[in-house]
């Protein structure tokens, strides 16, 4: 008997203990929804009042580069979407020729994207693109390869971006007789007066005529050139220290590089004290046939003598403030844009050119000190 008494009261305490714990679960559950609850009354009366901001969605934008890996399509992506700012949700994406591209155009279709930026490797897929963003109301852009006349007059926010005409090779050309005839002895590290340079290319100079072009217009202002070696970058195995040393090995005194970030390792080579130690070669002069920031840094360091060619962060910069314009319904113009559109809606950006101090200052001859 005394068992069930004690049985009992001890079932009235458990039961009293879960009414208790009960009742401070549903407080807590009740305070933390009430404050959600109050907030969504709050909101819908300042709608009706009309206090209540919308929120603004950014605009889905696309961009597809061939190879986003080079140091120029980064300084493009980098300025273009600083340019856009907050108000942009940019997708970039790096495509090849493959057919990866057409797929990821249609994709960025599908989910609504507003504007898509392109660039162009083939322009057999112009009309498909066309097609594709009139019938879903997206703006677009093209670089790289170039549409035809008829392709840009068929959208009305179809725009294209490129570069204008311009004469590397003359440009570099220039730039070397400059230097020859205000410091030769800064050019000239040899005993006679021969110029041997070395090439680091993704193209070869013997096939696309550049070398051709370059020895034409050196060997015209009195200058007696010669190439000595060109490493193709994108050979199969390509080891640069190798090749820089085979450049100067094959006598080379100046190396003409089309990439900055190859430049920027050959200098750090030539300037490594455990590699070298001759004045000779670390005073080897390197020109740039790009004109991105890293070529426009190492000139104006002193570890490049000259840089004349594309530059991505202008191109960048210029698509955003075109994009911007699109999207606002704007038609571009040189005030909106920076750089007044063709009749054919077509954008050229101006290559830039940077030339080292001591290209440009005259050194004395000794009869003139005298």
């Amino acid at each position: 008997m005394r068992h069930f008494l004690i049985y009992g009261l001890a079932a009235v305490l458990i039961f009293t203990m879960l009414g208790k714990f009960a009742a401070v679960e549903t407080v807590v559950a009740a305070e933390k929804t009430a404050a959600p609850m109050a907030a969504v009354a709050k909101m819908a009366v300042l709608s009706e009042e009309g206090d209540a901001p919308e929120e603004e969605q950014a605009v889905l934008a696309g961009l597809l580069q061939v190879n986003m890996s080079s140091m120029d399509d980064m300084y493009f992506k980098n300025a273009l979407l600083e340019e856009l700012g907050d108000g942009f949700s940019v997708h970039a994406l790096s495509t090849s020729d493959t057919g990866d591209q057409p797929v990821m155009f249609r994709k960025m279709v599908e989910k609504g994207y507003r504007l898509i930026v392109v660039e162009l490797y083939d322009t057999a897929l112009v009309d498909e693109y066309i097609d594709l963003a009139e019938e879903n109301g997206v703006s677009l852009i093209f670089t790289g390869e170039e549409p035809s006349a008829e392709q840009m007059a068929r959208k009305s926010d179809l725009y294209y971006v490129g570069f204008s005409e311009g004469n590397v090779m003359r440009e570099l050309a220039d730039a070397i007789i400059q230097g020859w005839k205000n410091n030769q002895a800064a050019f000239d590290l040899k005993s006679d007066d021969r110029l041997i340079y070395g090439i680091f290319t993704k193209d070869s100079y013997e096939e696309n005529g550049n070398q051709e072009t370059l020895d034409r217009y050196l060997s015209d202002a009195g200058l007696t050139v010669e190439m000595g070696r060109q490493c193709v970058t994108s050979a199969f195995n390509f080891n640069l220290k190798k090749e820089v040393d085979n450049i100067l090995y094959a006598g080379g005194e100046m190396i003409i590089c089309d990439s900055s970030s190859y430049a920027r390792q050959i200098s750090d080579y030539l300037h490594d004290p455990d590699e070298f130690v001759l004045e000779r070669l670390i005073n080897t002069r390197i020109y740039l046939t790009v004109a991105d920031e890293g070529a426009q840094k190492m000139v104006e360091e002193g570890t490049a003598m000259f840089a004349t060619g594309i530059n991505g962060g202008d191109t960048g910069t210029a698509v955003g403030k075109l994009a911007k314009a699109l999207v606002a319904g704007e038609k571009p113009t040189a005030e909106t844009v920076g750089i007044a559109p063709d009749q054919n809606k077509r954008l050229y950006i101006t290559n830039r050119t940077v030339t080292s101090d001591l290209i440009r200052t005259r050194v004395a001859e000794d009869d003139e000190e005298e």
